[in-house]
């Protein structure tokens, strides 16, 4: 299977590692509320989510955690953050959920579902982005389905900087800058019963939509407060 061109996607992961990792280095944070990160909560294995144009500080905000494995794309992209991920040290695991049931085979998307679900039972905590497919800001249930399948918790997460550029594109994402004043939230932890049906689920799924939405409010109001 190709994962786009990987020359190229090696030498853009490998730039935008750098600049990732500028950014974090120049960028001063608002000291973290202690015990908030999940792995000083517990050693359980988790699943982070956050919105998917909001995922630049990703790495940031899960400095720390060790077993991690990030779910990326088939895409070019998805190759570029691939990149990224590994020089982070992390682990990848290559597949997307999608919306239309032809495209579950190209797009990965079972072989990925039992990879995540087999990691989260071997002690690996999994990123993830929120969003439907190709739907800013509306959380689906694949997230949902991994909890419920392995008990594990589900942290929502907001890591935004004053310094960015919030571009008008499909997810709505913010480019983090250099030189800003950093702030990351997590969530308080959410579990999904192993016996939740598919109403219970889409409920969680709105509850995480909301919840995301206020955390980054939240970050933002408390970067607003230090000028």
């Amino acid at each position: 299977m190709r994962f786009g061109n990987q020359p190229s996607a090696a030498f853009a992961g490998r730039a935008l590692h750098t600049y990732l990792d500028f950014v974090q280095r120049t960028t001063r944070f608002k000291p973290a509320i202690p015990g908030a990160k999940p792995w000083e909560r517990s050693r359980e294995p988790f699943i982070a989510l956050t919105w998917h144009g909001q995922q630049m500080l990703s790495l940031a905000a899960l400095e720390g955690a060790a077993q991690l494995a990030v779910l990326t794309s088939l895409h070019f992209d998805g190759t570029v953050v691939a990149s990224v991920v590994e020089r982070a040290g992390f682990r990848v695991i290559r597949g997307s959920g999608t919306q239309s049931r032809p495209k579950i085979v190209a797009k990965r998307a079972v072989p990925a579902f039992f990879e995540m679900r087999e990691a989260l039972r071997e002690g690996t905590s999994l990123l993830l982005t929120a969003d439907v497919p190709k739907v800013a800001r509306v959380a689906g249930k694949g997230a949902v389905k991994l909890a419920r399948s392995t008990g594990r918790p589900i942290y929502l997460f907001a890591a935004v900087t004053s310094a960015r550029l919030d571009l008008d594109n499909w997810d709505k994402a913010s480019i983090a800058l250099p030189f800003g004043r950093g702030c990351v939230l997590w969530s308080e932890p959410l579990y999904v019963r192993q016996s939740a049906d598919e109403r219970e689920m889409g409920l969680i799924a709105l509850d995480i939509s909301s919840q995301l939405d206020e955390l980054h409010a939240t970050a933002h109001r408390l970067l607003d407060q230090r000028r």
